[in-house]
């Protein structure tokens, strides 16, 4: 199994959740999969400066975005 459940100490009702070293092996070949898919659908339509573009776009909105949640 990928994650394990472990009894909170100061919350006897509650759990802590975490990944196994399984689950973030299965993570991390999900996400290696998933970016490897993102690159090729975007190389497929777009110029090298078009890409260089869409990064500096992209890092700007999350810059945006990770700021305006504070």
């Amino acid at each position: 199994m990928g994650v394990e459940a472990i009894l909170d100490r100061e919350h006897r009702r509650s759990f802590q959740i975490r990944l196994t070293e399984q689950g973030y092996a299965t993570v991390d070949a999900a996400m290696t999969q998933h970016t490897a898919n993102v690159t090729a659908l975007l190389a497929a339509g777009l110029t090298p400066r078009e890409l260089t573009t869409l990064d500096a776009l992209a890092r700007k909105l999350l810059h945006h975005l990770s700021t305006a949640a504070r």
